[in-house]
């Protein structure tokens, strides 16, 4: 069975990975109930809201559609103001769920066996006062991904006093859902070769990132007269610190917008290939590289010891016992469907790994929250301070 998406495993580079994803097996029976697939809480302080914004550049065409606008739906994750008792958010957007949907179905468990148990955030709550500023730190998904899919990382970095500005790639992203009703669906063939990847697909993305921060400055530079974000948000959104991360496609992404946009003070690459000019260029920005078990990109220049002109810092790390997948809320969906008994155990261990799923997110959320922190001065030490002070045994150096 080969398995439609990868998260993806960028398939033009991942041919032999992606092949290895998928598993023959009999199809495990359904359960009378549902099984409830749960988030870990975030470890801050602070409650979390989460809201969606339709943004719409009208300097830009958009790359499948020339005559169209490029739209984009991004999701936020920021400390809130949460009444008692109030309703948590559904975990994923309907775009995500549905690409949750398809990936599951395709990994073998049966339909109507398992349902998203709520996030831990709560829709369009008012954002937290009298807590100063929140750094934003923009996240873009793997490839064809849409948002959501990075809510555990996101939700626990909000907890903390980030805004995370997740980043739908319209007609990338499996489904985009837009507020008049319209749905986007991608449009990129998962076995496109490595030039669609970088000469299409990855300038799309970071001229997505570099409109988000252009319109957030609009929004956050005066009223906000249009609503456009909760009450209070856009007051509170400090974009004199900004930082990106994202997962595969994502984490590529992320490093070419470092390149492009000096607005962007740092980022956290998980698990992506470096591609575009940056490859060749190198940053002069802070980079930490989480990489997984097995990662695939030993030719790649940006996780070569010598990463050419780079004269950023660059962190590179490998966590044992990952896959691919783990980097992103599969490591705790999957983990749960074996538990059930809805998937084989050798595909969850394939697709993210045999570390336990609950260390693994507990890792990738210290490492990111505390990068970020020692980034943007929050605590008292530096990066290569901060990262050393964690020492988990699971990350090991990757040259």
């Amino acid at each position: 069975m080969k398995l439609r998406r990868t998260g993806l495993v960028l398939a033009a580079v991942l041919a032999a990975f992606t092949g290895s994803a998928g598993v023959a097996h009999t199809d495990p029976a359904a359960p009378a109930t549902a099984v409830a697939l749960t988030l870990p809480a975030p470890t801050g302080p602070h409650s979390v809201g989460v809201t969606e914004v339709h943004l719409i550049d009208s300097g830009r065409t958009d790359p499948w559609h020339p005559d169209q606008r490029r739209e984009l739906m991004v999701e936020v994750w920021y400390p809130a103001t949460v009444d008692r008792g109030a309703t948590a958010a559904p975990w994923m957007p309907p775009g995500g769920r549905q690409a949750q949907n398809t990936y599951l179905d395709e990994l073998g468990a049966p339909p109507g066996s398992w349902a998203l148990a709520p996030s831990h955030s709560h829709q369009d709550a008012p954002a937290l006062p009298d807590h100063g500023r929140f750094p934003v730190v923009l996240n873009s998904p793997g490839m064809t991904d849409t948002t959501g899919w990075s809510t555990a990382q996101a939700e626990d970095l909000a907890s903390h006093g980030y805004a995370v500005v997740a980043i739908n790639h319209t007609h990338e992203a499996f489904s985009v859902h837009f507020p008049d009703g319209r749905e986007t669906v991608t449009e990129v063939p998962l076995d496109s070769p490595q030039e669609v990847l970088r000469d299409l697909l990855l300038p799309t993305r970071v001229a997505d990132a570099r409109f988000v921060l252009d319109r957030l400055a609009e929004i956050a530079g005066g009223p906000d007269p249009q609503q456009v974000l909760p009450p209070a948000l856009a007051a509170h959104l400090d974009l004199s610190k900004v930082g990106m991360f994202g997962h595969s496609l994502g984490g590529s992404t992320t490093a070419q917008a470092i390149h492009d946009d000096p607005r962007i003070r740092a980022g956290v690459n998980l698990d992506g290939p470096i591609l575009g000019s940056v490859a060749t260029d190198g940053l002069d920005r802070p980079l930490l590289m989480l990489a997984s078990g097995n990662y695939p990109w030993s030719e790649d220049p940006g996780w070569q010891p010598g990463w050419p002109n780079n004269t950023g810092l660059k962190v590179p790390l490998r966590v044992e016992g990952t896959e691919h997948m783990s980097f992103c809320d599969q490591q705790v969906i999957l983990p749960q469907l074996a538990a059930a008994g809805l998937i084989p155990a050798g595909t969850t261990t394939r697709t993210v790994g045999s570390i336990d799923p609950i260390r693994s997110i507990d890792l990738q959320r210290d490492y990111l929250r505390a990068y970020f922190d020692a980034v943007f001065g929050r605590i008292g030490t530096g990066i290569i301070e901060t990262i050393t002070s964690l020492a988990r045994p699971e990350m090991l150096p990757r040259p």
